[in-house]
């Protein structure tokens, strides 16, 4: 069986220059070949899916996580351990083919939205 390596980029979403979300998107590089170079430069996948002929997109179930931040996110995210975190995560599909194109992870801070049900 042949590998297939999974290549992890991460977003940063920042209002005001205050940093609110961590995206983290994992695509594989039979599915995109040139991730590996295209990775870095890359500030919005579903701009990327649509420069490589992907134009619908569709997710599937998501599901939603209160957490709270590991030192890597409050590093990041720049907050305290006590406040938590709302994440997202998702697989994002073609609608044409039905084929996954990344599997999504996001993290949001709880102290900067307001969320409407």
């Amino acid at each position: 069986m042949a590998e297939n390596k999974v290549f992890k980029i991460g977003r940063l979403r920042l209002i005001d220059d205050f940093l609110i979300a961590l995206h983290t998107s994992f695509v594989t590089k039979s599915t995109f070949p040139e991730i590996e170079k295209d990775g870095p430069d890359i500030t919005s996948m579903f701009q990327f899916y649509r420069q490589r002929g992907f134009v619908e997109f569709g997710s599937s179930t998501s599901t939603l996580n209160v957490i709270f931040p590991t030192l890597f996110e409050r590093d990041i995210l720049q907050c305290s351990s006590l406040i938590p975190l709302l994440q997202v995560e998702s697989l994002c599909r073609d609608m044409r083919s039905n084929q996954a194109l990344e599997h999504t992870a996001k993290i949001y801070r709880s102290d900067c939205f307001t969320y409407v049900i």
